[in-house]
């Protein structure tokens, strides 16, 4: 959560003006008291890391028959759905896609299982099983990480939470300085929010100098999503011992 300055309203009583038909009016609503608010502009900030990984086994075969290359990779396919099996893997976060063609007289056979997993670490373990225990026939990809849509929902929902909160603190702080208590919002409207994929300044100093290959917590820190929000609030201003008798009620 962040805090940033912006813009501060306060109005506290009735301006004066010289028309009369505008002071006769205001004379006969004297008995309504003029709502006294404070405008405040804020924003928030909200950070996430992907929560999904993807990663591609290939495995393929060339024969003169179809029916051996066929034979030669269902026997690695079974193998590498059992170990998915056997690490818990969901069958609906697994998709399989053959495909068969002949060229030059000789059959090629590739298949392709697709992987979604929800724990990184389950996603190494496997991957590097697989590549110990297969041989060069079977490439298995790196994983590419992304986020779920609800985990972006969510994270676009914190990002406003936290400006709202940023927005009632800083109309707080105002209303302490005119010693006023602070009442009811009056209005809360989200003016803007900006989302962009990258690591943070932090990461980015650490990761600074490296050379070669990205590591897999560089990956996902290029994949990690900020949210950024603003938001527009307006507050009742009311006397100090108002506010009390809201805050026990």
């Amino acid at each position: 959560m962040s805090f940033h300055p912006s813009h501060v309203l306060a109005s506290t009583g009735t301006q004066c003006t010289d028309n009369k038909d505008k002071i006769s009016a205001n004379r006969e609503n004297l008995s309504v008291p003029k709502l006294r608010e404070i405008q405040v502009w804020a924003t928030g900030e909200a950070v996430l890391t992907p929560d999904r990984a993807s990663v591609r086994i290939v495995v393929s075969s060339k024969k003169e028959q179809a029916g051996e290359a066929k034979s030669s990779v269902a026997r690695r396919l079974d193998y590498i759905v059992q170990t998915l099996h056997t690490h818990n893997v969901k069958e609906g976060d697994v998709t399989i896609t053959k495909f068969i063609q002949r060229l030059e007289g000789v059959y090629n056979m590739e298949a392709e299982v697709g992987v979604v997993f929800v724990d990184f670490d389950k996603c190494q373990a496997v991957c590097n099983f697989l590549v110990e225990k297969l041989d060069e026939s079977v490439l298995v990809s790196q994983p590419n990480y992304f986020h779920s849509s609800h985990g972006l929902e969510g994270v676009r929902r914190q990002a406003c939470l936290n400006a709202v909160q940023n927005a009632r603190q800083k109309a707080l702080e105002v209303a302490r300085l005119l010693r006023q208590g602070l009442g009811r919002p009056l209005t809360i409207r989200e003016d803007q929010s900006h989302e962009w994929e990258g690591p943070t300044p932090s990461q980015q100093d650490s990761a600074a100098g490296n050379e070669g290959p990205m590591t897999l917590q560089q990956k996902i820190a290029n994949a990690t999503v900020t949210v950024s929000a603003k938001v527009f609030a307006s507050f009742e201003l009311v006397s100090r011992d108002k506010s009390k008798q809201q805050q026990r009620t």
